[in-house]
């Protein structure tokens, strides 16, 4: 019994089977990764602009900013105060005390998409990232 021919079918099955899932894995981490690092940005720039302004509303403007700033849809944003789940950008769920001692905490979450191609993105997730700042126990308020 001869083998001649059987190594351009094991080729090309081995590329379909294997190659293709392994770059798709590959190519799809990068989207999300940058993803992953604009949420934990966000929220940490949400928080501390909240704090330093004591207005939520600024911690919202800080993290449209920024996704946009990423050439990205506002609608692929969404913020959350304290523990709420996150919400759109234009009314942020939650609520959190600005008095001297309290917390603040962002939770920001970004839309990444799993597998991009010409013709659009493939599923996708998610990307969720908190930050709490306190308020400085010996700072002057209004």
């Amino acid at each position: 019994m001869t083998e001649r021919g059987h190594a351009a079918v094991e080729l090309a099955l081995a590329v379909a089977t294997l190659l293709v899932p392994v770059v798709l894995v590959v190519a799809a981490f990068g989207p999300w990764s940058e993803r992953r690092v604009l949420a934990e940005a966000a929220a940490a720039e949400a928080s501390r602009a909240a704090v330093l302004t004591l207005d939520l509303r600024m911690g919202a403007e800080v993290v449209a900013s920024a996704i946009a700033g990423h050439g990205l849809d506002l609608s692929l944003g969404r913020l959350g105060w304290c523990g709420a789940e996150p919400g759109p950008l234009d009314d942020p769920p939650g609520a959190c005390p600005l008095t001297r001692g309290s917390v603040v905490e962002a939770t920001v979450e970004v839309w990444a998409p799993l597998v991009n191609t010409p013709w659009g993105t493939v599923g996708g997730l998610w990307v969720r990232a908190s930050h709490a700042e306190p308020i400085d126990l010996y700072r002057s308020l209004p």
